[in-house]
C-alpha cells in the first residue's frame, strides 16, 4: 500500500524553481511544479514555489536544507499543508508534459498582475509573522 503524501509549499531562490524540483527528487519526494507557456519558452505557474509530497509525520528539516529552496512556507510553527483538492485542481489543468492551460478569454490586465502579486507577498509576510489570515 502507498502512503499517503502530505503536501507542502517551499519557497525557492530566484529561479532555481526547476533546479530544487530536481534535487527534491533525488532526494525521493514527490513534487509538482506546473508550468505555463510564456513569450520566451515555458516558465514556473507559481513563480519561486514548488510543491512537495512527503509520509505524514515526516519532518520537514531535509526540505529546508535541499539546494533551491530558500524555505518551507509555514502556518504558524507548523509547515503550511496544501489540500489535495488545490494539487487535483492543477493536476486537472495539466498535459502530459506538465503544462498548464489557462483560461485566456481575456487579456491579462498587468497593472492588476502587479497589484495582486504584491498582494499575495504581502498575506505571506502576515502569516509567516503568525498573523491569522482570513480571506
Amino acid at each position: 500500500m502507498v502512503p499517503e503524501l502530505c503536501w507542502m509549499l517551499l519557497y525557492t531562490k530566484p529561479h532555481a524553481e526547476s533546479w530544487a524540483e530536481i534535487n527534491l527528487r533525488k532526494q525521493g519526494f514527490a513534487t509538482l511544479l506546473p508550468r505555463v507557456r510564456r513569450r520566451g519558452g515555458l516558465g514556473p505557474l507559481f513563480p519561486r514555489y514548488v510543491f512537495v509530497g512527503q509520509e505524514r509525520g515526516s519532518r520537514a528539516d531535509p526540505l529546508r536544507s535541499t539546494r533551491g529552496v530558500l524555505y518551507v512556507v509555514r502556518c504558524g510553527e507548523r509547515p503550511a499543508r496544501v489540500p489535495a483538492s488545490v494539487l487535483e485542481e492543477v493536476r486537472s489543468r495539466m498535459d502530459d508534459q506538465g503544462i498548464v492551460s489557462l483560461d485566456e478569454s481575456r487579456p491579462a490586465d498587468p497593472l492588476f498582475a502587479k497589484a495582486e502579486r504584491e498582494r499575495v507577498r504581502a498575506l505571506m509576510k502576515f502569516a509567516r509573522a503568525g498573523f491569522r489570515v482570513v480571506a
